[in-house]
């Protein structure tokens, strides 16, 4: 498995997006008040936040099945490239919210956790990027 994944630290890096990516979708999911916590009080922005929930737990299942190699999925490289531009994008969402280049959904300014949040996939991708053998 180790060998797979290009060395120990890309391992790492890989059960830790899964372990995050789950958190993030079940939390997403299942916690109404998630979504109220990041700033977004309204139904909508409920309904939609579980919508994103199910689309994380999608690619959380494909990178377990990656990890595993079972089901024909044996490269991580388009997943992790899909997952990286999402939250980099989300990233520089937050940014610009919080920098008010653009407006928030409630005139609220944004928490700098909301910014930190989709980083930690991106600084994580990145070291799994920069540590694999292959």
């Amino acid at each position: 498995m180790i060998e797979a994944q290009g060395g120990l630290v890309p391992l790492i890096c890989h059960i830790f997006l899964i372990f995050f990516g789950g958190f993030m979708s079940l939390s997403l999911i299942l916690n109404p008040n998630f979504v109220k916590s990041m700033g977004m009080e309204s139904d909508d922005a409920r309904f939609i936040g579980r919508g994103l929930g199910f689309s994380i737990l999608a690619i959380t299942l494909v990178f377990i099945a990656t990890l595993f190699q079972f089901g024909g999925f044996e490269s991580t490289y388009e997943v992790y490239t899909v997952l990286f531009l999402f939250t980099l994008f989300g990233f520089l969402n937050q940014l610009l919210m919080y920098l008010k280049v653009l407006e928030t959904p409630n005139d609220k300014p944004v928490p700098i956790a909301n910014m930190i949040r989709p980083l930690i996939p991106v600084v994580v991708i990145l070291i799994r990027a920069f540590t694999s053998a292959n």
